[in-house]
Formats: C-alpha cells, structure tokens, sequence
C-alpha cells in the first residue's frame, strides 16, 4: 500500500507540536482518496513534514495525531507506548483496586483506543469507525498477555447491534464479575453495562464521598449500580436512597450494598425517573448526589443540555436541608468547567440557595488528557454545601 499523504492548509504547526491531538476536515488542502483509516504523513503548508498521523475518512474529525518524530511509527513504537501506560498506572493497581483504565486515548498518546481493565480481563473500545479500522487488536492482545496484565481480551462494541463482546485473546472469563475499588467489592457487568461495564472514571470521586458521609442521610440520584451508594455507605452513612430508571441497575446497586455487609435496612432501591421522584417527594437529606448520563452528544445541542443541568440541579438543590451538601457531576465533553460553574451558579440562583464549593475535581489519574486538549477533560463533580 503507498504511503498516504496530506497537506493542511491552516497554519497548525505550533497547536500540532504543542500536542493537541486533533486536526478537522477543513484544515486539509484535500481530503486523499482511502476507504479505510490508515497511517498518514501530515505536511504543513510549506510542504515541510509535521507529523505522523492516523486518517480517518468516515469521520470530519480527519487526522488523529500520532508523533511528530521523523521516523514513522512502527510495532515496537506502538508498544512502547503501551508499556509507559501500564507504567503510570502502577500505583493505582494494588490488592485493594483491580479495576482501572489503562489505555485513555488521546490522553496516552494512543487515539481513539480505550483499554478498561477488570481484574483479569481486559475490555477494549474504539472511539468510532476509523480507530476500529486502525488499531490492530489482535497485536494489542498478545501484548496484554504477553505482559500478564490480563489472562482474557474482548472488545466489546459500542452498539448492541454490533454483536456486544468479542474474545480477542485469552481464556473466556464470565462477563459478569466481582472487581475491587478502593477496597470496596462491585458486581460489573461487562457485555451489558454501561461504557465497558463501570464508570472507573469515578473512582477517586466516590472515595473521597466515603470519607465525608458519617452520620449523613445521602440521596444518590441516577445511582446506576450504586457505586457512591455503597462508598456513602461504608463510610457510615446513616440513610442512602439509590434512584434509577433502570430496575437491573437498582437490582445490582442492592447486591453491591448487601455483598460489602452493610446493614439491609440502611439502603432502598427506588427503580423510578429521577425527575418524577424529586418532584413527587417532599423530603430533605443531608447529602445528595446528582450524576446524570451525558445532556449533551454534540456541541449543537449543547444550549439545551446546560438548560437541562439546570432544571435538574434547581430541584435538586431544593430537597437539601439548611448547611448540607450537594454533589453535582457531568461527563459531558460538551459542557466544559466554565459552563459547569455557570450552570451551578445558575441553579443557586433558581433554587433561592447559596453555595460554597467544597471539593472541585473530575476523573481520576488513570484518565489522563493532553494539557492542550481541555475538551478531553470531560468529567466535572462539584461538591458544595448549601445555604
């Protein structure tokens, strides 16, 4: 196959080699004839060699950045790669987390390739059509063999249509598992749950709820499987409410509390639309937790989203009690930090209620991001505590 070969026509060598990760369609001079991604030289608009890239020509995000090194990227280039990611998650493996993210994209240098690891089996996504088409899965399975990360690979499809898991490596392992975070024991589903089956991303964030939950009543609003449940409750919490639309995620939320020995009466389940419930119940709590699925998929629909955080955080804020807390969160791309504490202080606003942040953060180290990419850093929690 020759080599492909593109020319931009904007001046993006200094955002290029300052490590944004991204080039549109519109910044080529012509988008070159291929039918799959592949790896692609980058010209600067004198012709000078930019960059290596992968070319992706189902999608307007056109270019992936891969290295600005002369030489092209090659297996033993990619593998090393693997290996410093592995690297820097060595302090977030250890008896008490089996669970974590190695392979973050953009943000360890490997585009578009998202690697989950539960215990011993590694789930891996591909951020659309062209990653899937570029990365050879079966070279980044052996390598996850090879290196006893895990005993079992499968990518798992981002659409049920698609098929849901596929054993790329290794031996079949049941899709449903007991992993640890922090040394508190989960049930993940991996073919039929959420993401590659859990939101790791999360995980600093539900901690650092533990450690603030004694003696609190904590209503966890799209609790999914109760992940801050379980961590309010081992963090003796006195009362937790799981609300969820999903009736299997209330299921597993109940087993997660029941499987770490907290006390039954504790802990309710409710399977009912978060906004019906809030609007329906009259009771304050201590601490509520409000971390909904993604408002916004596309910056067009980015106005509504915010409008919906906003609706969704006033009734919240207005079930809290005097001096308790709320926790808001997004894992919308779309909504940066800015729009998030715009969206908050319009929430106070609406909801008649003052605030003071407590706690600003968003995911955890093993979902590292390019410093020139602040759109990678999607997740946004917000602790405070009301007036």
């Amino acid at each position: 196959m020759a080599l492909l070969k593109v020319h931009l026509k904007r001046n993006l060598r200094r955002t290029i080699l300052r490590g944004h990760p991204w080039v549109y369609r519109e910044a080529l001079t012509k988008a070159p004839e291929a039918s799959k991604a592949q790896l692609t030289q980058v010209s600067d608009g004198k012709n000078e060699f930019l960059a290596w890239a992968i070319y992706d020509p189902h999608s307007p995000l056109s270019l992936r950045i891969l290295s600005v090194e002369k030489k092209a990227p090659d297996l033993s280039f990619f593998r090393d790669r693997f290996s410093l990611a592995l690297k820097l998650r060595r302090n977030s493996i250890n008896s008490s987390t089996n669970c974590y993210r190695l392979f973050n994209g953009e943000g360890d240098l490997l585009p578009g390739l998202i690697c989950d690891v539960y215990d011993r089996l590694a789930v891996l996504q591909f951020d659309g059509q062209g990653p899937s088409e570029f990365w050879d899965k079966n070279q980044i399975a052996q390598w996850l063999l090879e290196t006893k990360v895990v005993d079992s690979v499968v990518e798992k499809f981002r659409r049920h249509t698609q098929g849901g898991l596929e054993l790329l490596a290794g031996q079949t392992l049941d899709p449903v598992m007991t992993v640890l975070e922090n040394g508190v024991k989960f049930k993940v589903d991996v073919e039929h749950g959420q993401k590659t089956g859990f939101f790791i991303d999360q995980r600093e964030n539900r901690n650092y709820l533990r450690s603030t939950s004694k003696d609190l009543s904590v209503l966890n609003l799209f609790s999914y499987t109760g992940g801050f449940s379980v961590n309010a409750g081992m963090g003796k919490a006195k009362k937790v409410v799981s609300v969820d639309i999903a009736q299997g995620a209330i299921d597993l939320a109940c087993e997660n509390w029941k499987m770490n020995g907290l006390e039954s009466s504790l802990h309710e389940g409710l399977a009912v639309d978060v906004f019906d419930y809030l609007k329906n119940s009259n009771e304050l709590w201590d601490h509520i937790v409000v971390d909904p699925p993604s408002m916004g998929h596309s910056e067009e629909h980015k106005t509504r989203a915010q409008n919906k955080y906003i609706e969704l955080f006033t009734i919240a804020m207005k079930k809290v009690k005097s001096e308790g807390q709320i926790s808001l969160s997004s894992c919308s791309s779309h909504i940066s930090f800015e729009d998030f504490y715009e969206i908050t202080t319009e929430s106070l606003s609406q909801s008649r209620r003052r605030g003071r942040l407590l706690r600003v953060s968003g995911q955890g180290p093993d979902h590292p991001f390019p410093n020139s990419a602040r759109e990678l850093q999607y997740l946004k929690f917000f602790h405070l505590v009301l007036n």
